[in-house]
């Protein structure tokens, strides 16, 4: 059994427009309306995102916030667009690019670092909840009809992982983001059940190559354990910032319409 003891959580509070060190060759900047992750060498990624989505080895990492009423028919290609109109290095790098999309604020994101013995990660996550819903009981939402992404979990494990070790990493992180709603009381607005999630979260996993291997990375493993515990501690302070602004009537998303 881990001791958690020896689990050390750091919130960082990275300055806008400012570069910060993250992992040896991994770095972050907090830019106008994004979040931006760059690596020097390609990391190996399992990416549910708009861009760059399913497994492969990625060196830049983004989520990008929109408007709460953003809406294309073409999704992709307007991100496409965006990212080429910004910065030089994705046209001819655009295969190395993982991007996700959130109307959640990306400067009320929970930045986290935890260390256990030689292993580490770093957790980003943006929130927000008026499109939480009950995986399997929550009624479809009519295609075009979706809301922007409301919880983007990026995630950067220290070590590298098989492709199914990170495909058992988005099954761990997924627990630990819906226990956290839980213990919340989030639920469905359509149905009153307990939320799983939101219909449009995005999760990025990354983990470092040419580091020892992880086979695996359910809940009982190290690698699991830090990401899990990671992932539980950012989700909860994203959503405590989160639902504060939202008491002060300050609401950044607009729930899913039109639900069949």
């Amino acid at each position: 059994m881990v001791n958690a003891s020896r689990t050390s959580l750091e919130y960082l509070l990275p300055e806008a427009g400012k570069w910060l060190t993250l992992q040896d060759g991994l770095y972050a900047i907090p830019g106008p309306g994004y979040i931006l992750v760059t690596a020097v060498t390609p990391w190996l990624t399992v990416n549910s995102g708009i861009i760059g989505g399913g497994i492969n080895y990625k060196r830049y990492f983004i989520n990008r916030q929109v408007e709460k009423d953003y809406t294309s028919d073409f999704p992709a290609d307007e991100m496409a667009d965006y990212l080429t109109s910004r910065f030089a290095s994705y046209k001819p790098a655009a295969s190395e690019w993982a991007a996700l999309m959130t109307a959640a604020r990306v400067v009320d994101a929970c930045w986290l670092k935890i260390t256990h013995r030689d292993c580490r990660a770093h957790v980003i996550v943006t929130a927000g909840v008026n499109n939480a819903c009950s995986a399997g009981v929550t009624p479809y939402c009519v295609p075009g009809k979706l809301a922007p992404g409301t919880i983007n979990i990026m995630s950067f494990f220290s070590h590298a992982l098989t492709p199914g070790a990170l495909v058992n990493a988005v099954q761990t992180v997924t627990e630990a983001k819906t226990q956290i709603l839980r213990e919340f009381n989030i639920t469905c607005p359509a149905t009153g059940a307990f939320a799983s999630g939101t219909n449009t979260d995005a999760t990025l996993i990354a983990a470092a190559t040419g580091a020892l291997l992880h086979e695996y990375a359910g809940p009982g493993t190290l690698a699991g354990y830090i990401l899990a515990c990671g992932v539980r501690a950012a989700l909860t302070r994203a959503l405590k910032t989160y639902l504060a602004r939202q008491a002060q009537g300050v609401y950044d998303e607009i729930p899913c319409k039109d639900i069949l």
